[in-house]
């Protein structure tokens, strides 16, 4: 008899789990078809907000599919990159003597040398290419207003 009562108390529990796992793999199933839904609708991917929604849904999509698939999943930071002086100027789409200016003047800032060698952190130059374009869309659409105030036709 003490037997059948353990049975018993190990079964409920099991229950309980299967319907707990049953029931998280409904929402996420239907977590992935709502953004496989969502992502063809998304109508401009070349904002920062945008890439930054599209890179974020197929990270959850992933991650959701491999759950389902009773796989592991683990999320770890990478460490920043470090970036010659070249990387960044092409990452930045200018000139690396214009990036090196940047540089000393402090608008990105620049990590220790390797021997003669200046490095960039990965994220430095991501910020201030983010900066630079926020401050570039503010200029054009200033630039916009104006040439409709002054009936330019542009």
């Amino acid at each position: 008899m003490p037997t059948t009562t353990t049975t018993a108390r190990l079964a409920k529990p099991a229950d309980s789990e299967a319907s707990f796992h049953g029931a998280c793999e409904k929402s996420a199933r239907s977590v992935v078809s709502a953004i496989r839904r969502g992502t063809t609708s998304v109508q401009n991917l070349s904002t920062p907000l945008g890439e930054m929604e599209r890179s974020l849904t197929q990270v959850i999509e992933q991650t959701a599919t491999l759950l389902l698939a009773g796989k592991a999943v683990r999320v770890v930071e990478e460490e920043d990159k470090k970036l010659t002086t070249q990387q960044a100027a092409d990452l930045l789409n200018v000139s690396r003597p214009y990036l090196v200016q940047l540089l000393d003047s402090g608008l990105i800032p620049q990590l220790p040398k390797a021997g003669r060698h200046r490095r960039v952190a990965h994220s430095a130059v991501v910020a201030y290419k983010r900066c630079r374009d926020v401050e570039k869309a503010a200029a054009l659409g200033e630039l916009a207003a104006l040439s409709q105030t002054h009936g330019m036709g542009y």
